[in-house]
């Protein structure tokens, strides 16, 4: 299963959701592009790079596919962010000073801090907290870990300027006191991180975010290493500066030139391919962009005569492109259990990393080597019993799990099966094209048959859900059954997608002005469903129809192509399916056409929901994560109330919860298919294996796994 994760910020880490290719493989190389003659001599030598790594001091998880993204804030997979883990740029096991444990709640990491951090509730509402971390913390390359690594990605990512010259969709500090005057570039201090000394720094939470039910997330603060990206830039209190006896070098004057010609190339390029894509021109486009190659082009004149140079500004531009170049691609200095060896060839190799100091109850890792390797997940219970690799997690497929639990019992692997925080969708984009209207996105509702998912996909080790919840989340487990009979029941009937789409502006026949008629479009279809041709219009004559992408190989892309195109003639829609690579799928959803030019809005995807439960990342008009471009008073104003519940109020964030799942049972931002119990296998020579839940991957129990 393809995965994206999207964070919003160390402060603010699991709120956002993991999105996934659901059903499949993506079947993508490391470029993401589509696979072919290329790929397969890739996944050869691949395997015999496989097979030459695998030992008794190597530990070996089998994935889907892998994208090679190391950081957060650009398109990758689940799998990557459990690379990540292993090496403690993200998640549980690395450094940060609150992680989540087994069961999704945020506690303190007493292996890295110093005390408990203190906490200051200001005047004008924001609170500060003060933590102290301990000195014997050392990165993987055995330089100290200071208060520098912890101020600065909150530096470095929260102006705009770093999300213009990367690409990323990284927000920064947005919890932070301060936040949109830093990242606006009207001050060069952000007055919400502050560093106090080398083992001590505040960050200052603002009262625009406060209270907020899930308050001991917003301290989890996770380190970078600033000697490595920026080795001559260090953190004044509450900004970047020069360290002592740095000179501007004609070196760095040359490279920063040559960042900006890659800019104002990248600049140029980008913006020719979207012309070429509309078609013309649109005048504020054009305008911003020659704005942008103006001031890009000024700063070069500048940065070549040697004049107006801010040397500060410049090795801050510096290390925001090697962080996301150098660092996103090959990230050589980690503070988790592993360091990072390379990547190629579809596998991801690490080592184990003897600088760490242990994860938040101290235990260390002792296997000597991890690999991450691609593989055909159609074989990975035979892979896996047959001991060629050592660890598949997260099926989801029936008959794939049945398989697996019959290996189990004639003891040839092991597994753990577990409720899934999350589900698999159908997504929309709700801005444009016809599933801009709530009644198309409801019709389309009626026009499946989503138990038949769970028999025909799931093999039953799943759920039909009608609203945004799994059922390992506490907030379905007090009120599911209340919830459940609130909300609309979205079952395969044609009659009430036709009442929904006579409430859309699709109500014609192709002169727009006839009344489309229920009865012929039935008649038609009976006498020959293959050569239908009685659809839906507006009143200009254009033809209601959906595009739907999803990955290729995918069984729920097949389940809803065998389902949708057909059934939704007789309500009139024109539903077409297209397959393809998972991330050719992801940059349509997530960088799609304007309007009607929108080659598709409708995707099939999963959603793995994080902690804290904050769906204002991806429902809030604000939302920076809010790939379905919702836009609806209704979700902004139960969005911001969810989160700003106090911390212990649980009664009124489980009424507030039960307000928004009936919002999005009406909007339909996705289609829930189902939600299920994931099974994740591993080979008898594995031990600690059993210590995985929901929330804890094998990235987060490693440290407690050993190999026979």
């Amino acid at each position: 299963m393809n995965v994206k994760k999207v964070f919003s910020q160390a402060f603010a880490l699991g709120l956002a959701l993991t999105l996934t290719a659901c059903g499949g493989s993506g079947d993508k190389d490391n470029n993401g592009s589509n696979a072919g003659a290329d790929n397969k001599a890739s996944n050869e030598q691949a395997n015999e790079e496989f097979k030459k790594q695998t030992d008794d001091n190597t530990l070996v998880v089998g994935v889907d596919s892998l994208g090679g993204e190391f950081i957060q804030g650009f398109n990758n997979s689940q799998n990557d962010v459990r690379a990540r883990e292993f090496m403690g740029i993200q998640g549980s096991v690395g450094y940060a000073t609150y992680v989540k444990d087994r069961s999704g709640k945020y506690v303190i990491n007493k292996t890295v801090l110093d005390g408990d951090p203190k906490s200051k509730e200001n005047e004008d509402g924001s609170k500060t907290f003060t933590f102290k971390i301990k000195k014997d913390l050392k990165w993987s390359d055995g330089k100290p870990v200071t208060s520098d690594d912890y101020l600065f990605t909150a530096l470095l990512h929260s102006p705009q300027d770093y999300a213009l010259i990367t690409g990323s969709t990284e927000i920064g500090g947005d919890s932070l006191k301060g936040y949109n005057d830093f990242r606006e570039g009207k001050t060069d201090e952000f007055e919400g991180v502050k560093k106090i000394d080398d083992q001590t720094f505040e960050i200052t939470v603002s009262n625009d975010f406060l209270p907020y039910f899930e308050e001991e997330s917003l301290k989890s603060m996770t380190p970078r290493p600033i000697h490595y990206i920026a080795p001559n830039l260090t953190v004044d209190g509450s900004k970047f500066a020069l360290k002592d006896g740095y000179k501007l070098s004609d070196d760095d004057k040359k490279a920063f030139v040559a960042s900006l010609d890659k800019q104002i190339e990248t600049e140029k390029s980008s913006y020719d391919e979207a012309v070429k894509e509309a078609g013309e021109e649109d005048p504020d486009a054009k305008k911003e962009h020659e704005e942008k190659i103006k001031t890009l082009e000024d700063k070069k004149k500048s940065a070549e005569s040697g004049k107006d140079i801010d040397p500060t500004e410049m090795l801050v531009e510096q290390a925001m492109l090697f962080d996301a170049n150098e660092y996103r691609k090959a990230p050589k200095v980690t503070c988790g259990p592993y360091k990072f060896v390379s990547f190629k060839n579809n596998m991801v190799k690490m080592e184990l990393n003897d600088q760490y100091a242990g994860d938040f109850e101290g235990h260390k890792a002792t296997i000597k080597n991890v690999i991450i390797q691609a593989i055909n997940p159609e074989i990975s219970v035979d892979l896996v019993q047959n001991g060629d690799i050592d660890v598949f997690e997260e099926e989801m497929n029936g008959s794939r799990i049945s398989q697996m639990r019959k290996a189990a019992k004639e003891k040839k692997l092991q597994y753990v099966a577990f409720d899934r925080n999350g589900y698999g969708c159908l997504s929309f984009l709700t801005d444009r094209g016809p599933t801009q209207y709530k009644e198309v996105r409801q019709a389309i509702a009626f026009l499946m048959n989503r138990d038949d998912f769970v028999q025909n996909y799931a093999g039953g080790y799943a759920v039909v859900t009608n609203g945004m919840y799994g059922s390992s989340q506490w907030m379905y487990k007090e009120r599911g059954a209340d919830i459940e009979g609130k909300l609309t029941k979205y079952t395969l009937n044609v009659d009430e997608a036709n009442k929904r789409l006579d409430k859309s502006p699709y109500k014609f026949e192709k002169d727009g002005k006839t009344p489309w008629d229920a009865k012929k479009a039935a008649d038609q279809y009976k006498s020959n469903a293959d050569k239908f041709d009685y659809y839906r219009y507006d009143e200009n004559g254009k033809k209601l129809q959906v595009n739907q992408f999803g990955a290729k190989e995918s069984e729920i892309t097949t389940l809803l192509s065998n389902q949708l195109p057909d059934n939704a003639k007789q309500a009139g829609l024109e539903y077409n399916v297209q397959a393809g690579d998972f991330n050719t799928l992801l940059n349509y959803r997530e960088n799609p056409k304007e309007g009607d030019k929108a080659e598709y809005t409708a995707f099939n995807m999963g959603l793995g929901f994080g902690t804290p439960f904050d769906p204002f990342y991806q429902y809030n008009s604000k939302g920076n994560d809010n790939k379905t471009k919702t836009n609806d008073p209704q979700a902004d104003k139960i969005t911001e109330e969810l989160r700003r519940i106090k911390p212990g109020e649980n009664k009124a964030y489980l009424d507030k919860w039960e307000e928004f799942q009936k919002w999005y049972n009406d909007y339909l931002p996705e289609i829930p298919l189902y939600s299920n119990q994931i099974h994740s296998s591993a080979s008898t020579r594995v031990k600690g294996f059993e210590g995985l839940t929901p929330e804890w991957a094998t990235s987060c129990q490693i440290n407690q796994m050993s190999l026979k």
